[in-house]
């Protein structure tokens, strides 16, 4: 009893002693001013979107836009180089307050709601929002006609929140404008608000069905966003803005990216070619990109099953015992996994972990997540396969003396292993599919690798149907090898 006590006091002691020093690396890191430890690591982590041209677009982990060449020059000054991840406009925020990202720029609108929660910088450009119909669409020029309309907005964007005030208007939401534009030329909504260089550049690159009517009808700023502890930083970035627009680099990278021979180069480009339905140039020349973000979904998908099985067959394990302190903790870890949407489950590991000093880098997260998640399903699909062998088979076993777990490895689980391919074959296409979800936390597999490129080239109906063949050749092995397992083990059936 002693020794026990003495085992117990000791485990109690290393808990303490590991939670304390948690406690104390999370002081010293907030200790440290966000402009020393830019400067300790010689660069500037920068969270963008990089699905809004000409604001910012990604190719291949190539960066370009107005956005990206200001915020190399930024870094510059700052004597730093400037690093940018990629992720979903509504995962950036979060990233930025948990400390993954030292500033976030990626045409954002300076609000007194955002600026709340975290600090902006002096603004960088003036935008606006700007309607875009069909050409053959009379009848709407202002704000006022949109009433009764059904209008697609990017999500979480100033566009959805002015609408969202206006009575009678009806808000489309999409993950990106291209696909809101996709169904505004389809006719299933009315209208499309958005940035205004956005609409014209998307109209330019694929859209030319579509017109921009009236003008810019709000006055928005962008500005870049740094955490509310991060002020240093802020006045830094600001001397940095304030030195490139006094010696005129400002002025060039913004005639690059909206000055006249960036809009007159455009309309010829927009004279010259007409726009596909199918661009097979545009394959060609992204199809590198393409095997990038396959092979990435391949690796989360194969390590996450992998790893899921095991831990999958354990609490199915668990929860066939008879006693209550083994069945308990499995139903309510399963229940828990299954109850809860993965994206939150994704969004709580990589977003809030770190405020209990817990850093993990974006593909761990993501493998994590998934792993914990199908790990749910998959006891359930092991349970019910466990549960649907004669019970009088287990008696036999035991009646000739064989121990729980002999009869269980012995003739139990290679039944139930038998029984339980085809569900575990849906479960592992659906991983497939699922493992989109982590492109909210930077990974680019091969979802977002399709966001990237449809928003690049503005060509929707180019980049989704390669995508969709490329899952297609992802998942089909998965059902031919099913296929061929189920033959193999098929019982035979004597007359």
């Amino acid at each position: 009893m002693k020794r026990m006590s003495r085992k117990l006091s000791m485990s109690l002691q290393r808990v303490t002693a590991v939670l304390l020093l948690l406690l104390f690396s999370q002081a010293v890191v907030l200790a440290q001013s966000s402009l020393d430890r830019v400067r300790k690591s010689g660069e500037l982590r920068i969270g963008t979107d990089a699905t809004y041209p000409p604001f910012e677009t990604a190719e291949g982990g190539q960066y370009t836009g107005f956005d990206i060449d200001l915020a190399t020059a930024i870094a510059r000054e700052l004597g730093v180089k400037a690093r940018f991840t990629n992720a979903s406009f509504d995962g950036i925020f979060p990233a930025l307050q948990n400390g993954t990202f030292d500033a976030v720029m990626s045409a954002v609108t300076i609000t007194p709601d955002r600026s709340a929660s975290m600090l902006f910088s002096d603004p960088y450009y003036d935008s606006g929002q700007l309607i875009v119909v069909n050409q053959d669409r009379q009848g709407i020029t202002t704000p006022d006609d949109l009433k009764g309309q059904t209008v697609g907005v990017q999500l979480n964007t100033t566009a959805q929140f002015d609408l969202e005030k206006r009575e009678g208007v009806k808000v489309a939401k999409y993950n990106t404008i291209d696909l809101a534009l996709l169904d505004l030329r389809n006719r299933r909504i009315d209208a499309v608000v958005t940035d205004a260089p956005v609409l014209k550049y998307m109209i330019f690159q694929s859209f030319r069905e579509l017109k921009p009517v009236g003008r810019r009808f709000t006055d928005e700023k962008f500005g870049i966003a740094v955490g509310q502890e991060s002020d240093d930083l802020r006045l830094e970035i600001n001397k940095a803005l304030k030195k490139i627009k006094e010696t005129g680099e400002y002025d060039r990278i913004h005639e690059k990216w909206f000055g006249e021979a960036a809009e007159r180069a455009a309309q010829q480009e927009a004279q010259r070619t007409k726009p596909k339905v199918f661009d097979l140039g545009i394959v060609r020349r992204t199809f590198s990109f393409f095997l990038r973000g396959v092979w990435l979904t391949a690796k989360l998908a194969l390590l996450s099953l992998g790893l899921g099985l095991p831990i999958g067959l354990l609490l199915a394990l668990m929860r066939v015992q008879s006693s209550r302190l083994l069945k308990a903790p499995a139903a309510l870890y399963v229940e828990v996994m299954r109850g809860t949407p993965l994206l939150v489950q994704i969004l709580f590991i990589y977003f809030v972990l770190p405020y209990f000093g817990i850093y993990l880098p974006a593909f761990m997260s993501g493998i994590i997540a998934l792993t914990l998640n199908c790990a749910a399903y998959i006891s359930e699909i092991f349970r019910a396969g466990i549960l649907s062998i004669d019970v009088g088979q287990m008696e036999a076993a035991r009646s000739l003396g064989m121990t729980y777990s002999q009869a269980m490895r012995r003739i139990i689980l290679p039944q139930t292993f038998r029984r339980v391919v085809p569900p575990l074959t849906n479960e592992g296409i659906a991983l497939l599919k699922d493992s989109s979800l982590v492109s909210v936390i930077g990974l680019t597999e091969l979802a977002r690798t399709g966001q990237e490129l449809a928003s690049r080239y503005a060509a929707p109906l180019t980049i989704w149907p390669v995508v969709a063949v490329f899952y297609l050749i992802l998942t089909f092995p998965l059902t031919r090898v099913a296929e061929y397992l189920e033959r193999r083990w098929r019982p035979v059936n004597r007359s």
